[in-house]
């Protein structure tokens, strides 16, 4: 694509001098310095006309020079994510999980944080899962540990780990780290394997993953626990 880009700049500007050169020819009293200030003063007219157009070309360009992603990468760009499938001089296009195709100016990638999620061969997921506070925090471990080692697609290195970040309003959330293959697909289908292999192990167990919880107080000292179901 680099190529196909300087071999267009240079048809551009071969035609650029041809056009000079046959100019002169045709027009023996214009002088080639007369040229050069007409082209002079027409290539500013140009440059406000077509500042988007040159400012997504040299950004192509850039972009096809330093690689800061490849074809085939699973990108995010803004609200977009998905995965490359072309980079020219004006745009690049991105194929969402979805099936639907983003034309993205080459300057938006340029000019905005553009984060590649292919760019090494594992990535991390964090998964939150909250447990009773009556439960005991040593065996819930265990048991989402034993999971993890066992669930095709989690990787061994870097380890899987299960750490306790929050008390919460009903519940002890623990978060579930692990490292699988960076390629979207595969961590989806690692993730579904995770979550539903921790829900069967602790229920099996017979550890409680509880519903949130408000608690009314009444003037008469009567207590009322209600359970509220997310939606």
């Amino acid at each position: 694509m680099l190529v196909s880009l300087l071999a267009r700049i240079a048809y551009i500007i071969t035609v650029v001098i041809g056009f000079f050169v046959s100019s002169v020819v045709i027009f023996p009293g214009i002088s080639p310095g007369d040229l050069i200030a007409g082209l002079g003063i027409g290539s500013v007219a140009l440059g406000f006309a077509f500042k988007d157009v040159l400012q997504n070309l040299f950004a192509g360009f850039l972009i096809l020079l330093y690689r800061p992603f490849h074809l085939g990468d699973q990108i995010r760009v803004n609200d977009y994510e998905g995965t490359v499938e072309d980079i020219n001089v004006r745009a690049t296009k991105i194929k969402t999980y979805d099936g639907e195709r983003v034309v993205i100016p080459n300057s938006d990638l340029y000019l905005n944080a553009v984060l590649v999620r292919t760019a090494f061969p594992s990535r991390r997921t964090k998964i939150t899962i909250g447990i009773g506070y009556g439960e005991d925090i040593e065996k819930a471990r265990r048991v989402m540990m034993k999971v993890l080692k066992n669930t095709e697609g989690v990787l061994d290195e870097p380890a899987p780990a299960v750490d306790v970040v929050e008390l919460g309003d009903s519940s002890v959330n623990m978060r579930v780290l692990f490292w699988s293959k960076s390629i979207q697909t595969n961590v989806r289908q690692t993730s579904n394997s995770v979550v539903s292999g921790i829900k069967k192990a602790l229920d099996a167990e017979g550890i409680e993953i509880p519903f949130p919880q408000r608690v009314l107080q009444f003037a008469d000292d009567k207590i009322r626990v209600e359970r509220v179901k997310e939606n």
